[in-house]
């Protein structure tokens, strides 16, 4: 053993002199900086103070700093006694003691007067650090290099053996990591506010149907009505933040309403504000509003709304929310899912931040909705037993949520999907108290958590939309892509036919206005929408609804737009558009170009327009622009202005797909269409040109039955592809149509965008939001982000000279990919599970793990999108402008031939856009306009009549009793300047305004 220790003295102090030996000025004066800086721990307590003030003076701020000065304090005391026992000297006492070794090098600070073994600072520097690594993760690794460099600079300047740097970082690493534990112990110790708040989330259909969850539902509220009648001290219970579950109950039990009533206004049953818990990132921001609005006034009629806005699960938050729950007056928000890395940074309760500036409190569940399930145990649980379950769940829970808090209220959850309330609960929260003496627990609501919580200084911006904590499932994106197709289309029916046809004629179609949108609603919850549903909630349940709102709102429109055209056969077209342009509609059989003039109905004008050709069988071309489409169904696009040619554009990709409906997972190989010989012909009808191209694209048949490639097998999947430029265009339109009858794979069509840039531009709920088109690799998130997003309408890559955007028709996937260089749109995923657990990309399953064949999208499916390629003459603005023109053109109507124009926007374009036109009170328009860009925009809006009176109102649109809340009206956007018939709109960036407008 001693020949062992010698030696390893002797090759501590040959490395040490080998390093010393490389020494240069840079490496010195780099050394000494670090090692001044080091000296007892100067900069890690100028950092720590600076986390310290980041953080605020909360529990968690000096949680974390303290964590950070009791690792650097102790890792210091432990070396330093250390020392004392070891007794080794310093390197350049012990090389010129020992004439025999080579003579010691020049130290290039002064002599330190400790002994060597372990250095000190290294335990410092490495201490803190490694505390600093696991409070502030963003900052782990330039922290971790940090405290190495500090470290080995203590052997570069000569005062340390590499062995006792070693023996210091040690120390300081073990003081790191055992810092936290102990102030998480410390922690338990002080005094906590626990609101305990008992609820159930209810799936109202998922995997299984409606009814089936309904059946369960009515004994569940039926035995709850009961136990909040009998136990005074089962203080409340929150319906999980939506109004349809206890409306869907009333339904079978009428005689309940009374009791509910009851409950609802003495606070013990609380519920809303929103009708259904939607995923509020596939649904139109109008859906949103649709969905509050409904869900106060439902609740309203009930007694009250919640005053808190909670939403149990949906999987991901769009940027705009905030704003949108300040204009009903809400001003906190508890949610459960989407938080990444930040999260470690601002704690459990933060300001979030809309685009526009507006801001809300926000509460996230950090250990999810179910964070307080351990208190809850049998029926039939001996009193003993309990408490002693209550104890140990207590101190687990506390553990994980006080890490979180900063202040003194923790929130526990008490409940998760379809469950009852636990009638013993009171029971149980006394011995949380009687275990913890310094927790003073409570059953509770969210009011009363929301009135007690600390908002630390952190602010979060923009979307939640990550996985660290949760998986954020966002492959539903594309999952049964029909229903999000189907949504829009009865969201655009809705909004730009029913609504505003129903405000000119009178208003009197309020009511059926009313029960369009509660089915409609009924589609939107996360489950629903997202096609994560077994086959018959999606095809047996789901599908009618849709057919019900496009049934009886086109028959709603059609019956309104006779009314408005009066009687008569003139051909006469209604614009749901609010600005003046060219347009190409179907007149018997024949694209024509006709002239529009802003929202309302006007006789059809055909309005002359550049020609449109086709040449040879594969090319079409207008004033503007020239497309050669291939025989695989591809197309390049040459701007004529410019001579610029466009990328490939229209290249289908098939990659395996071995996930479920919630999130893909790849399986190779990839197959695509570039190089496919299909049949090719070209046409000119009316103001149109067309190329249509027919092909089989040859797909492996499924998965191999190991799952983890794709079969050998191929099948043929027809493709029908039309390419179209229309007269004056500046857009090229594509429709497509596939009969898949491939199983697990991902379809996407992709566009090259001859650029590369760092961030895009995409359509979001009242915003277009721009976005990184790279994401850091996070390995250790339950699900790490991916390139995969979701988009309304449109997106858009946009370099120095060049870029293309996108217009799609109710899809709701895509990525940028290569740099920008790459548009990538989903067309379908198919997959043949709702859930597996077996996925790299996911930890564990979303849900269980049942077979749902008909998420195969097997048999014909249409899709409609559109390029639109950017440059000197068309920008982002004018692109979009495009987009939605495409997305929302005149429809031909019969009347008696006279215009009646209601409003439009006056020259030049304005990058604002009318979201909603529809029947107000006493005879009023309701006018929502948005500006989703980055920049103030100010507009003028011209009517048909003089403007009577104008006032700007919240989203309540002038119903301040909406759901008796009793909130502030505390975001409204600044009053019309009208003139005449004239009104001037100025809004700030990505600002919403609502107006109540009345005509003369």
């Amino acid at each position: 053993m001693t020949e062992f220790l010698s030696a390893l003295g002797n090759f501590d102090t040959q490395l040490y002199l080998a390093i010393a030996a490389q020494r240069n000025i840079v490496t010195s004066i780099v050394a000494v900086a670090l090692t001044y800086l080091n000296w007892n721990g100067f900069y890690w307590w100028i950092l720590a103070l600076l986390l310290l003030h980041s953080r605020g003076l909360t529990r968690r701020g000096i949680a974390a700093t303290g964590t950070v000065v009791l690792a650097l304090v102790d890792a210091w005391w432990v070396a330093e006694l250390l020392k004392l026992v070891v007794r080794r000297p310093r390197p350049f006492d012990a090389l010129t003691a020992s004439p025999q070794l080579l003579p010691a090098p020049e130290t290039i600070i002064a002599h330190p007067s400790t002994y060597s073994f372990p250095s000190g600072d290294a335990a410092i520097a490495m201490g803190a650090a490694v505390a600093f690594a696991q409070v502030s993760p963003r900052y782990r690794w330039p922290l971790l290099l940090l405290g190495v460099a500090a470290a080995v600079a203590r052997v570069v300047v000569g005062v340390h053996y590499p062995f006792d740097v070693l023996g210091g970082m040690a120390i300081g690493t073990i003081s790191g990591l055992a810092a936290p534990p102990a102030i998480a112990l410390l922690r338990r110790r002080l005094r906590w506010r626990a609101f305990v708040v008992p609820h159930t989330h209810w799936d109202r259909e998922w995997y299984e149907q409606f009814e089936v969850y309904r059946a369960r539902l009515v004994v569940m509220v039926s035995r709850l009505l009961d136990l909040l009648e009998r136990d005074g001290e089962f203080r409340s219970f929150t319906f999980d933040g939506q109004t349809i579950a206890i409306q869907d109950h009333l339904e079978k039990r009428p005689e309940d309403r009374p009791r509910v009533e009851a409950l609802v206004r003495a606070d013990r049953l609380l519920i809303g504000p929103w009708h259904v818990l939607a995923d509020l990132l596939l649904v139109s921001g109008e859906s949103i509003l649709r969905n509050l609005q409904e869900g106060l006034r439902s609740a309203g009629e009930l007694g009250r709304a919640s005053r808190v806005a909670y939403v149990a699960d949906p999987f991901g938050h769009p940027a705009q929310l905030p704003q949108i729950l300040r204009g009903f007056g809400y001003d906190t928000y508890v949610f459960a899912r989407g938080m990444g890395d930040e999260g470690e940074e601002v704690g459990a309760e933060f300001q979030w931040e809309a685009p526009s500036g507006d801001r809300v409190r926000a509460a996230h569940l950090v250990d999810h909705y179910s964070n307080g399930l351990p208190l809850v145990g049998p029926s039939d649980e001996p009193p003993v037993t309990l408490r002693r379950r209550v104890a140990r769940a207590t101190s687990r829970m506390l553990d994980r949520v006080t890490a979180y808090a900063n202040g003194d209220a923790v929130l526990f959850m008490v409940g998760d999907d379809h469950v009852e309330a636990y009638p013993r609960l009171p029971e149980a929260v006394a011995a949380m108290h009687r275990a913890f003496p310094s927790v003073d627990a409570r059953i509770a609501s969210l009011e009363e958590y929301a009135a007690a919580m600390t908002v630390g200084r952190g602010v979060i911006t923009g979307e939640i939309v990550r996985g660290r904590y949760r998986p954020i499932l966002r492959g539903v994106n594309s999952a049964r892509m029909w229903i999000k197709q189907e949504n829009v289309a009865c969201e655009r029916l809705l909004i730009e036919r029913c609504e505003p046809l129903d405000a000119f004629t009178g208003g009197a179609a309020r009511d059926e206005l009313r029960a369009l949108w509660r089915t409609l609603l009924q589609n939107h919850p996360h489950d629903s929408i997202c096609g994560c549903s077994i086959d018959a909630v999606h095809d047996l349940d789901m599908r009618p609804r849709f057919a019900f709102v496009r049934e009886r709102g086109g028959e709603l429109a059609d019956r309104l737009a006779r009314t408005l055209a009066g009687q008569g056969d003139r051909p006469m077209v209604w614009d749901p558009l609010p600005w003046e342009r060219d347009a190409v509609v179907d007149v018997d059989g024949a694209p024509t170009l006709v002239r529009a003039g802003g929202v309302g109905i006007a006789p059809l004008a055909p309005t002359p327009g550049g020609a449109v050709a086709a040449v040879g069988e594969g090319t079409i071309e207008n004033e503007h622009l020239r497309v050669d489409v291939e025989t695989d169904g591809s197309f390049f696009v040459t701007t004529k202005a410019s001579g610029a040619r466009s990328g490939r554009m229209n290249t289908l990709l098939s990659e395996g797909d071995r996930g479920d409906e919630y999130t893909y997972s790849y399986a190779g190989p990839t197959v695509g269409s570039v190089g496919t010989a299909g049949r090719r012909r070209a046409a000119v009808v009316g103001d149109r040109a067309t190329v249509i191209v027919e092909f089989d694209l040859r797909l492996p048949q499924g998965l191999r039955g190991d799952r983890l490639a794709r079969s050998p097998e191929l099948v043929a999947c027809p493709v029908h592809v039309a390419v179209s430029l229309d007269a004056g265009a500046r857009r090229v339109d594509v429709a497509l149509v596939l009969r898949n009858e491939a199983r697990d794979h991902r379809l996407r069509v992709l566009f090259e965008t001859g650029t590369r840039t760092l961030t895009h531009v995409a359509g979001a709920a009242f915003a277009v939001l721009e976005r990184q088109n790279r994401l850091p690799i996070r390995r250790k998130w339950i699900e790490p982000a991916t390139a995969d997003a979701c988009l309304h309408d449109m997106v858009a890559v946009s370099g120095p000279t060049r870029g293309l955007a996108v217009g799609v028709d109710g899809l709701r996937e895509y990525a940028v990919l290569h740099d920008g260089a790459t548009i990538a749109i989903t067309l379908l995923r198919a997959v043949g599970f709702l859930s597996r657990g077996d996925l790299p990309e996911r930890r564990g399953h979303a849900g269980p793990e049942l077979e749902t064949p008909s998420a195969q999208c097997l048999g014909e499916r249409t899709y409609r999108y559109c390029v639109v390629p950017l440059d000197d003459h068309v920008d982002l603005a004018a692109a979009s402008r495009s987009i939605r023109e495409w997305l929302s053109p005149p429809l031909l109507v019969r009347g008696d031939g006279t215009p009646r124009m209601f409003v439009a926007f006056a020259r030049p374009p304005t990058a604002l856009t009318m979201t909603s036109l529809r029947a107000g009170p006493d005879g009023s328009l309701v006018v929502r306009i948005a500006n989703p860009t980055q920049d103030e925009a100010v507009a003028t809006l011209r009517f048909a009549r003089q403007i009577a009176s104008a006032r700007s109102v919240d989203l309540r649109e002038g119903e301040p009793d909406l759901g008796h809340i009793g909130l502030d009206v505390v975001r409204t956007a600044a009053p019309l300047d009208a003139d005449g018939d004239a009104a001037t709109v100025r809004l700030q960036p990505y600002e919403i305004g609502t107006w109540l407008v009345r005509l003369a």
